[in-house]
């Protein structure tokens, strides 16, 4: 398909070019101008159908989707879980029990539910837990309780900051791909935060969380912005997959919506999800106790209560990783014990240290700083380097905002393995920048997405650096050979395209489709006529005929050309989005200039002669097409940030390689589709500060 789609590009272009150097080398070019638009746009229709008929054989069946989706979301959460560190070593298990009585559902509901549902229970009543008592248990049993113990697969997850929700969470997520039949649903992982539950942020109110899920899911899975097969209406995959319930949606972040969103975007969910869809939420026990006050819970769900970690496991693991890989000889366990004992003591107590070292985010912490294998080798450990400091912090906030400190610190560390691209200091200069940054241009946003960074800049600057310099570039050529008035005329023309194509918001692209909707071809076109025809008794019929109708039909065509959605797969990523999106972005300058570049040459012509228009062609179109691409792609508008944040705030010249270190090397942010995220909401919001 793409071979034929360039294929037929370039016929199409070739033929057009052609046809207009034949009629100019005859003197015929004003009276076969007027007879390439409906040449174009019999090409076009041309396409269409067989763009049409190719979509139609590339359909794929909806049990293909999900098996393909079911593969792409356990590869993905596989490598998140080992790259996070949390398979080896095994840290403690977390417990949870059933949560207080006013937060949950009576378990008769949830059994009466569940023994209506349509085609029967779920699962099989004999293996259902008599009561919310008999739900209780441990990190490896998740699976277990949630599709055999809970009557109506509908779960909610609560816990303190830190309690490891988010883990236990793709943990059941795992088990439930990898226990799952042919014909099973598929668990999806979605961060609630970028949910907008207010009214008329998406087509109705009742369809709006479909149509953010299908969102996420086109974004994350290439798979599921293909058009559904027939039968299924003109939606994509995605869409279909969720009409006919073949995703459980697992909600993680809940608590990090504002207060009033979170209560709007609980009654959308109990709204828009039928009864009998499975489904599992997470969130903080404080927030969701605060939710119930003003809306219903979740409906027909069983809630679960995460527990502090068993102080004898915490104690067990952190001297075990404070032995190493070396060996278990009285010498090292009496070390062990010099360096660790004052903290283990603290254990189990009310302590801030004994409460932050009673979540799964403290251990890991804990260990992460203090670990002997992380130890710096430019230097000799200092007192500040031992556990022990951990006892002069007299809150737990304290506690946690030394540990996430340190932690960078520990991450950045000139460690052998890892090579020393970044200090300490510029890791966590960045990090601070991106904190705040999401935190005051995209609203709180936990998603770190390249796409997303020009917001950063201001957006007079942005986009009159685009136009000034756009209109200066095409100005220079016309002042030199026709005078002042040319050139500012040329530059002024320019300069409003540009401005106009920075203007809008950006996402990353996979390609190019053309659109009637947004193309000015035929007012363009007409409008080309109407001013040749005004302003030809001074200028000359001719002249005036050929440059006005080549300027309104080139400008009206390409206007209609429009980036495709974001086409990227769940085991690619940031980098790979960003380098599909560069592709597109040259594409798009390649025929801006194509287009461009000709129509001036003809202009200048007809102005000034053959020498003017050899020298305008190249340069009016490589301004022009330099202009739209970088003020109108992502993949430009992102580079325009990255060069104006390295010389303002000091960021990396390479951001996204910095981005992926942190990622696959330090384990400070995690990866959640295209965008990264902070390891920790915690860490995130301590960033802001």
């Amino acid at each position: 398909m793409r071979r034929t789609r360039r294929l037929y590009v370039l016929l199409t272009l070739g033929g057009l070019v052609a046809a207009v150097c034949l009629a100019y080398d005859a003197g015929e070019l004003a009276a076969a101008l007027p007879a390439l638009p409906p040449t174009v746009a019999g090409a076009f229709l041309t396409w269409a159908a067989f763009s049409g008929d190719r979509i139609e054989g590339a359909r794929r069946e909806l049990p293909s989707a999900v098996q393909e989706l079911a593969g792409a979301v356990r590869q993905q959460w596989d490598a998140e879980l080992s790259r996070q560190r949390l398979v080896r070593p095994i840290p403690p298990a977390v417990s949870w029990a059933a949560a207080a009585r006013e937060l949950s559902v009576p378990w008769s509901e949830l059994v009466a539910a569940a023994r209506r549902w349509p085609g029967g229970p779920p699962s099989d009543p004999a293996g259902w837990a008599a009561g919310p008592e008999g739900l209780a248990g441990q990190e490896e049993e998740i699976t277990e309780t949630y599709l055999r113990r809970i009557p109506t697969r509908r779960l909610v997850l609560l816990g303190e900051p830190g309690s490891g929700k988010t883990t236990l969470l793709i943990r059941l997520l795992l088990g439930l791909v990898r226990q799952r039949a042919p014909d099973d649903r598929v668990p999806v992982l979605f961060t609630v935060a970028s949910l907008d539950p207010r009214p008329g942020s998406g087509d109705g109110r009742d369809d709006t969380l479909d149509t953010w899920m299908a969102g996420q899911l086109e974004r994350d899975h290439e798979i599921l912005a293909d058009p559904a097969p027939p039968g299924f209406g003109e939606v994509s995959l995605a869409r279909a997959l969720l009409n006919r319930g073949m995703i459980i949606p697992m909600f993680d972040g809940f608590d990090e919506l504002p207060k009033e969103q979170r209560r709007r975007a609980m009654a959308l969910v109990n709204e828009s999800l039928p009864l009998d869809q499975p489904v599992v939420l997470a969130c903080r026990s404080a927030e969701y106790r605060a939710l119930l006050e003003v809306s219903a819970p979740l409906g027909e769900a069983a809630t679960l209560e995460l527990l502090p970690l068993r102080s004898e496991e915490v104690e067990e693991y952190l001297r075990a990783t404070a032995l190493g890989h070396g060996p278990r000889t009285a010498t090292a366990s009496a070390a062990v014990e010099e360096r660790w004992g004052p903290v283990l003591e603290r254990l189990g107590g009310t302590s801030p240290l004994a409460q932050t070292l009673a979540t799964p985010l403290g251990v890991f912490l804990a260990r992460a700083v203090y670990h002997p294998d992380e130890a710096p080798v430019s230097r000799a450990p200092t007192p500040r380097d031992e556990p022990r400091e951990l006892l002069t912090f007299a809150t737990r906030e304290a506690v946690e905002r030394h540990l996430f400190r340190a932690f960078i610190r520990t991450a950045y560390r000139s460690a052998p393995q890892r090579g020393r691209r970044w200090t300490d200091v510029e890791a966590e200069r960045v990090f601070v920048f991106l904190a705040r940054h999401m935190k005051v241009h995209l609203e709180g946003s936990t998603e770190i997405a390249w796409w997303e960074l020009y917001r950063a800049i201001p957006a007079a600057p942005l986009r009159l650096l685009v136009s000034v310099g756009a209109g200066a570039l095409v100005a220079v050529v016309p002042w030199c050979v026709a005078g002042p008035v040319a050139g500012l005329g040329a530059g002024l023309t320019v300069g409003p395209v540009a401005l106009l194509a920075t203007g809008q918001r950006r996402e990353p692209a996979a390609g190019i489709r053309w659109s009637w909707r947004h193309s000015t071809l035929v007012p363009g076109t007409v409008a080309g006529m109407v001013t040749g025809f005004a302003i030809g008794p001074v200028t000359g019929l001719r002249l005036a005929l050929v440059c006005v109708l080549a300027i309104g039909f080139a400008v009206g065509f390409m206007t209609g050309l429009r980036p495709k959605a974001m086409d990227v797969t769940a085991g690619s990523g940031p980098g790979e989005s960003l380098s599909r999106d560069r592709v597109t972005a040259w594409r798009i300058m390649l025929l801006w200039a194509l287009a461009a570049g000709p129509v001036a040459g003809l202009v200048a012509d007809l102005v000034a002669g053959r020498t003017a228009a050899v020298v305008a062609t190249p340069v009016v179109g490589v301004a022009i097409g330099l202009a739209v691409g970088f003020g109108g792609t992502a993949w430009g508008l992102f580079t325009l940030a990255r060069g104006y944040l390295f010389v303002r705030e000091r960021l990396p010249g390479d951001l996204m390689a910095f981005l992926d270190d942190a990622h696959r090397q330090r384990g400070v942010l995690r990866k959640t589709g295209a965008v990264y995220q902070f390891r920790h909401i915690n860490l995130q919001r301590h960033l802001e500060e």
